[in-house]
């Protein structure tokens, strides 16, 4: 295909030929044109990975042949010669028309492929496991995937890939594959040993090395570049951002989404994956209906992006983006992050989450936000969210409520939490280590729990909600009630908690089937607890068994 293609780097206009033909130097220029359009087609097809397509043939054709055209220039004294350099200058222009004008008149089609995708609904995102919801930022998990890193065996031969959001075996992890880090290294190495995962639910949890070795990466060359093989086994459909995703067992496996373009490579659709095992090198390939059931994201973040812009901005057309701007919603753009985040639903499923403000620059609220599923790409657009408080703007309440620490809050994510759309935002230190936790109610930033644990963090934010949201539009929900309650103590359990260094005791009441929890540190009295004490305790009536005391009262004592 290439040596038919780099024909068309040669002067192509039978009359030159029939008068230069016998021409040495001639036949040079001829020759050194076919060898640069040999070079040309190998850096496109070997090192781009281009899809081998019509679309492709246009997109980046009408330059290249194009200024071959235009080269005709050097015999300009030729009459024969005008005809080949405007038949360029025409390819040039074409190629201007297709990249830069094009892409204007086909805004509204850009929507209308978005909205298709898209529910509207009128209600909040059912509530959340806080189980299952990540408190450990990206940059926290990097920063230990660091360490772990470091321990290797010639260890300048790695660095670590993209970090990614995951669900293994029904818990939430950061993974992160090691790479090379570069040409000689990969020379040396040919493998790399595996890589790193971290819990993004236990703040306290260390990150560990997971030893599978690997030889197809992204960051390996020639025949081991992941991409590279892919493409030696399908050469036409478009090859969009990997993803690496272990299995339940914690086999890896990387994720390369394919699919193809829409009005003439301007929208991307995608249409399946091919699930590369790094090890063997095999190449298995599903349609994006039969994805296996490990896989979390067949749809990149960057797609996602596009696809959240068009849906917002592109809603009546070019020219109402431009100047009119009715109707329009942008989503927030992150500095130094992707403008869509990974969350987990209730039914953990992965969705990329943005939200959209209005265009005016410096909105501090929201006008609605999406979870795209990452599995099928359904956008499910939040349309009650108009006017809560939008991702910014919660990290700004994070960073001044310890502006004297001078915390940095990561990357917020929304959640709906005991009935509450919550922003969850983690504060970090100059060296990106963890530092508080936060959940600020997105309706009103004055509701909100910090600490530097889980538990505290979801037990505070429950008496908040119970206790702050009473004369609120946004009322408290039957699932976060202040209640209290008084009896005879029937069962004790105490134990230590190292990261608090302080007793916590768990013990229940006659007549009750849930489990109270009270530390030394809320009440001293709590530790001298036996069965068969009188207790009267004030506590957060969830529908979990474990409930959080706020006061508790024994013996007279308060």
């Amino acid at each position: 295909m290439a040596y038919l293609f780099s024909l068309l780097a040669l002067t192509l206009n039978p009359f030159v030929w029939k008068k230069k033909g016998r021409n040495k130097a001639f036949l040079s220029f001829q020759a050194v044109r076919m060898i640069a359009g040999l070079i040309i087609l190998f850096i496109l097809f070997y090192f781009g990975l281009i899809d081998h397509t019509w679309q492709a043939f246009l997109s980046y054709g009408s330059l290249i042949w194009g200024l071959f055209l235009i080269s005709d220039l050097v015999y300009a004294k030729e009459r024969l010669i005008a005809v080949n350099v405007l038949a360029g200058l025409l390819m040039l222009l074409f190629f201007c028309f297709l990249h830069f004008i094009y892409p204007l008149t086909v805004t509204k089609a850009k929507y209308e492929f978005a909205a298709a995708k898209t529910t509207v609904v009128n209600r909040a995102a059912e509530s959340m496991n806080e189980q299952h919801i990540p408190v450990v930022p990206e940059k926290y998990a990097r920063y230990k995937s660091e360490k772990v890193l470091g321990e290797l065996a010639h260890v300048s031969y790695y660095e670590l890939g993209h970090t990614s959001l995951q669900k293994i075996d029904g818990h939430l992890y950061w993974v992160t594959p090691i790479e090379y880090s570069g040409f000689f290294k990969w020379i040396k190495s040919h493998r790399v040993p595996g890589y790193i995962r971290m819990s993004a639910e236990d703040e306290n949890a260390n990150a560990s090395l997971i030893k599978k070795e690997m030889k197809y990466v992204p960051s390996a060359y020639f025949s081991e570049n992941l991409k590279r093989l892919v493409r030696s086994k399908y050469a036409k459909p478009v090859l969009f951002r990997p993803s690496f995703e272990p299995d339940e067992a914690g086999n890896p496996y990387y994720v390369v989404a394919y699919g193809y373009y829409q009005k003439l490579r301007q929208i991307p659709d995608i249409k399946g994956v091919f699930v590369v095992d790094p090890r063997s090198g095999h190449v298995r390939h599903y349609t994006i209906d039969k994805l296996p059931a490990f896989i979390d994201q067949a749809i990149p973040s960057n797609v996602a992006e596009q696809w959240n812009d068009w849906y917002g901005e592109n809603v009546h057309g070019f020219w109402n983006k431009l100047f009119a701007q009715e109707d329009i919603k942008r989503p927030t753009e992150w500095s130094h992050s992707d403008e869509v985040n990974g969350v987990f639903d209730h039914a953990l499923e992965l969705n990329w989450f943005t939200d959209f403000t209005r265009p005016k620059s410096g909105s501090g609220a929201m006008v609605g936000y999406s979870m795209l599923n990452t599995r099928t790409g359904k956008i499910t657009y939040y349309s009650s969210a108009n006017g809560l408080l939008n991702g910014k703007s919660a990290m700004n309440v994070a960073e001044k409520t310890f502006k004297q620490n001078k915390y940095e809050a990561g990357i917020p994510n929304l959640y709906t939490i005991y009935g509450q759309e919550t922003w969850v935002v983690p504060l970090m230190d100059s060296n990106d280590v963890l530092r508080e936790l936060m959940l600020i109610h997105a309706k009103n930033e004055n509701v909100y729990s910090a600490e530097t644990d889980k538990r505290s963090l979801f037990d505070n934010y429950k008496y908040a909600v119970a206790t702050k949201l009473g004369g609120d539009s946004a009322s408290p929900t039957n699932k976060a009630l202040l209640k209290k309650l008084s009896g005879e103590v029937t069962q004790v359990y105490k134990y230590q908690d190292n990261d608090s260094r302080q007793t916590v005791v768990q013990f229940m009441i006659n007549g009750s089937d849930k489990i109270f929890t009270v530390n030394s540190g809320q009440n001293p009295y709590s530790v001298f607890l036996k069965a068969g004490d009188k207790v009267s305790v004030d506590y957060i009536d969830t529908d979990e068994i474990v409930s959080a005391v706020k006061t508790f009262t024994t013996q007279g004592k308060k």
